[in-house]
């Protein structure tokens, strides 16, 4: 036993995958870029209304589309003079940087901050943090490290607590592997985390799923300690939510096999805000379609809180 694990854990340390530090995709039309200090180039846009006094950041992870993000939420937002942001940190979607891995964590977290510095300068007014899965977990992280006034957070099945998901959870094998690969070759490209869409049971994440797989932008494979960094973000989900005062809704899809609800329910009751809301998105699963069902539930809650914090200014 002990020697068939020694040669699987050798098999797995000759697997590797090309490290390449530029996207392989031109950017769109309207691409604005902040720079990140260091000579790498940070993709961002912002688009809707000129004249927005509001804006909703849609804070992503490391596994960025080319597709268009939420397009039935994002149009309802710009039919409602809302502005809606993207950046993409390095490393990631459009901006510079090596795919899958980095030596400085520390780095990648600060692309965040920067850009949310830079988008209160750019566009004052009230501000919305939108986060999604791994997002969420960045959007947590964003919000309880900033000065910057928030006038809410959406949290979109935050990856904090997870549960075994067929198709979106590693295989024993995979942990195996895992391990060697964070014993002799840790920054190896070696993970891939979007390896089997076609074992998803609910049939939008499946699809979803081989959309993101065949898609050149999104980075595929991953060091251990990339997504070893980036899970002690999202195990700081709970402090994190602890520090946020601005007004917190948070979406659970009812179809989500990834996240466990009962880490939706330790966010909730730790955030420090008194307005918190959590609602279940009956007709989503763990992807988009978490918040395309959801429409006229996040335009609800978005404009009320909007329309309560100009109410307050006014006085």
């Amino acid at each position: 036993m002990r020697a068939a694990l020694v040669s699987l854990l050798v098999f797995a340390a000759c697997a590797s995958f090309p490290r390449v530090s530029t996207p392989s995709l031109l950017p769109p039309p309207g691409a604005e870029w902040l720079d990140a200090g260091s000579g790498q180039r940070l993709f961002s846009t912002l688009s809707g209304p000129a004249d927005a006094g509001t804006t909703v950041w849609f804070v992503l992870g490391p596994e960025i589309s080319s597709a268009p993000l939420y397009p039935s939420l994002t149009a309802a937002l710009h039919e409602a003079g809302i502005a809606t942001a993207v950046f993409h940190p390095r490393g990631a979607g459009y901006s510079d940087g090596l795919r899958g891995d980095t030596d400085d964590f520390e780095a990648v977290l600060a692309d965040y901050r920067r850009f949310l510095d830079e988008l209160a300068r750019r566009a004052p007014g009230a501000l919305f943090l939108f986060g999604h899965s791994a997002g969420a977990a960045f959007a947590l992280e964003a919000a309880a490290t900033t000065s910057v006034p928030l006038a809410g957070v959406v949290l979109v099945n935050p990856a904090f607590k997870l549960k075994a998901g067929e198709g979106m959870t590693p295989s024993f094998g995979d942990y195996l592997v895992f391990a060697g690969n964070m014993v002799f070759r840790p920054a190896a490209l070696t993970v891939d985390m979007n390896s089997r869409p076609d074992a998803i049971a609910f049939a939008p994440d499946r699809d979803e799923g081989r959309a993101l797989q065949a898609d050149p932008l999104v980075v595929r494979y991953f060091s251990m300690r990339q997504l070893l960094a980036q899970k002690q973000v999202m195990d700081r989900c709970a402090d994190n939510a602890a520090r946020v005062t601005a007004p917190l809704l948070l979406i659970e899809g009812a179809h989500d096999a990834l996240v466990d609800p009962t880490g939706n329910v330790e966010l909730l009751a730790r955030a420090k805000t008194r307005d918190k809301v959590r609602l279940v998105a009956p007709d989503g699963g763990h992807g988009s379609s978490a918040v395309e069902s959801m429409v006229s539930e996040l335009m609800e809650w978005i404009t009320s809180r909007n329309q309560d914090l100009q109410g307050r200014g006014r006085k």
